[in-house]
């Protein structure tokens, strides 16, 4: 009898709490908004009434980035987005559609055939849904470390309890295990690398107001495996989404919405293009940031990447066109189509439609080859490439596909190494200036394939063969004591314009000031030396400078001028003695050659009073 009691209870509760919902859902047609509704404002309390929380997965697990290969797109009828989209989504992929009840699903079909959907990549799912936005309210897919499919499952931040359960009722049609995120968020809001970080705006914590900003990204980490970062808003208003100004095109590349110099939030967006651009990414370089303006609310930001089409709401605008030409030449190798439809500034296609990951997908994990000094040993290229299917690997298909100076692609085989799943191929070395594409391939039995990066040739990775910079400069001076000696150095360098200047070991007499030496040579003979150095960001080049003076008419060489050196010229000249070293230094005339004038001159000069030796007009 209790349990009678006990399930009676849990029938009208669940009644009292879905059924409003149901009612609104099989009315005609009246799209919730985006955003909250002034009565659902009185129900905040009510939001995760339907969640169900769970242990996050064990060990270590990856959250797919949105350009990953999709099974399906997830999207709900009564329709948010124009059927010609959907059809063309239909060429490539099943389009799952949300329908509330059968009779739904006869006017979708109807629809879809009308409006030339393949229906052969059609399936549709009995749910009753609050609203159309399934990229807020549905699943992000990740794979365990066993290689397994699952669902994340947040608590949707609106009252909605019919869509706030669709992942729980994904999860059971289609076998995939759903982890609980005890985290108040939305899919707008969130944008993953596949690559172990995602990000997300301020307001992620602040719809979590039991929980601490630590806590949240703990809980990212804990069931996405992903390390978070949280930016500031650039509006003072609306749902604050990152996808109404920002999207990941790939682990490197970030687009960021502009907006004209007199917009209020012009600067804000500024501050975080300029953010992000000196932010790392994954594969160990800074953001490339690339800009698309939306003058007038244009929601460009607002894409869907599926599989090797992007799909852009464009507004009747004369701004659409440069917003498909900033995609095309930001992602080269995607078909990129624009589609008008009832787009809002803060809400289109990406808000609308979500991609649900192949969970059999052939996944290659690499981080890409950088500018390099080597011009002598192979690049190394190692992969991680890992069959979902767990199928057997084709190994005559792992490859590396190369060029060199934009040529045509050759390609090397890939071996395994000892780690499980690892696999390494090498590039040949190349002469120093050289510029290499190169991409990744392989296939497993089940013929699932997959590029690195994800669009392969079009899009391949790209390192250059640092040229090193080489000092031309000489390498030893002859100068007369207590002059002027400067130096700086003679280089060159053909593929940098950026160097480093140093110099070691400077005797006293000199100092450095900027990329040059300057001193006044002591006034007796010196014979020192130093170092200098030019590098660029990834070479460097030195000479050691040698550095001799001498005292002008010490022709012995003994460090001062006396009758013995006018005696030694004299000598070298008739008598056949040894030269003076430096034979400048003998040249007390000035007359360019050491002759008897020399002598005659340094004899002047110590007994008749004549001009000092070098002291010439």
């Amino acid at each position: 009898m209790k349990l009678l009691i006990s399930l009676l209870i849990l029938v009208t509760l669940t009644l009292s709490i879905f059924a409003p919902a149901i009612a609104m859902a099989e009315e005609e047609e009246e799209f919730l908004p985006i955003g909250l509704t002034e009565e659902e404002k009185t129900r905040l309390d009510e939001i995760g009434i339907a969640f169900q929380r769970s242990a996050p997965p064990s060990g270590v697990m990856r959250t797919c980035a949105e350009w990953e290969h999709c099974e399906r797109v997830l999207i709900r009828w009564p329709l948010g987005i124009p059927v010609s989209l959907i059809a063309e989504m239909s060429e490539d992929v099943l389009v799952t559609t949300l329908v509330g009840s059968a009779s739904q699903q006869t006017s979708a079909t109807n629809t879809y055939i009308a409006g030339g959907v393949n229906m052969a990549n059609t399936e549709f799912i009995i749910a009753a849904t609050n609203s159309i936005w399934t990229r807020d309210y549905g699943p992000w897919t990740m794979f365990d470390d066993n290689g397994n499919v699952g669902f994340i499952d947040h608590i949707y931040n609106r009252p909605r309890p019919l869509d706030d359960v669709i992942p729980q009722t994904l999860g059971s049609i289609w076998g995939i295990p759903v982890y609980g995120l005890p985290v108040i968020h939305t899919g707008g809001n969130h944008m993953a690398d596949g690559e172990a970080m995602s990000m997300s705006t301020r307001l992620v914590y602040d719809e979590n107001p039991s929980l601490t900003p630590a806590q949240v990204d703990s809980y990212m980490q804990q069931y996405l495996g992903n390390q978070y970062t949280v930016l500031e808003y650039i509006e003072t208003g609306g749902i604050h989404h990152i996808d109404c100004w920002a999207k990941l095109l790939n682990p490197t590349t970030v687009l960021v919405k502009q907006v004209s110099t007199g917009a209020y939030n012009y600067q804000w967006l500024e501050d975080r293009a300029e953010l992000l651009s000196q932010t790392m990414s994954p594969w160990g370089k800074p953001y490339t940031v690339v800009r698309v303006y939306c003058p007038s609310g244009e929601a460009y930001t607002n894409s869907l990447i599926l599989n090797k089409k992007v799909f852009v709401p464009t507004f009747n605008s004369v701004w659409d066109g440069d917003a498909i030409h900033v995609y095309q030449a930001a992602m080269p190798g995607y078909e990129v189509i624009g589609f008008n439809g009832s787009w809002l500034s803060d809400d289109a296609i990406h808000c609308r439609a979500m991609g649900i990951m192949d969970r059999d997908m052939l996944y290659v994990d690499h981080i890409p080859l950088q500018t390099t000094a080597d011009t002598l040993n192979d690049y190394e290229v190692k992969a991680f490439i890992y069959s979902h299917a767990h199928a057997t690997l084709l190994m005559d298909s792992l490859r590396v596909y190369y060029s060199v100076d934009g040529g045509p692609f050759s390609h090397v085989q890939m071996a395994a190494t000892a780690h499980p799943d690892s696999f390494v191929g090498y590039i040949p070395a190349q002469p120093g200036g050289s510029d290499i594409r190169y991409f990744v391939k392989g296939m497993d039995l089940a013929l699932h394939s997959a590029t690195h990066p994800y669009i392969g040739e079009p899009w391949a990775h790209e390192f250059n063969v640092n040229m090193a910079p080489q000092i031309t400069s000489q390498s030893s001076y002859l100068v007369q004591t207590g002059s002027l000696f400067e130096f700086a150095p003679e280089f060159t360098d053909n593929d940098d314009t950026e160097h480093t200047i140093g110099y070691l070991d400077l005797p006293g007499w000199l100092s450095a000031a900027g990329d040059s030496v300057s001193g006044t040579l002591p006034a007796s003979p010196v014979d020192d030396s130093f170092t200098v150095t030019v590098a660029d960001q990834f070479s460097t080049d030195s000479l050691l400078v040698e550095v001799r003076s001498y005292l002008c008419g010490d022709a012995d060489g003994g460090g001062a001028i006396s009758i013995g050196d006018a005696v030694y010229v004299i000598n070298f000249i008739f008598g056949g003695g040894p030269a003076p070293d430096p034979l400048v230094a003998a040249d007390a005339d000035c007359s360019g050659a050491v002759s008897i004038g020399d002598a005659v001159y340094i004899i002047n000069f110590i007994f008749g009073g004549g001009p000092a030796p070098c002291d010439c007009e």
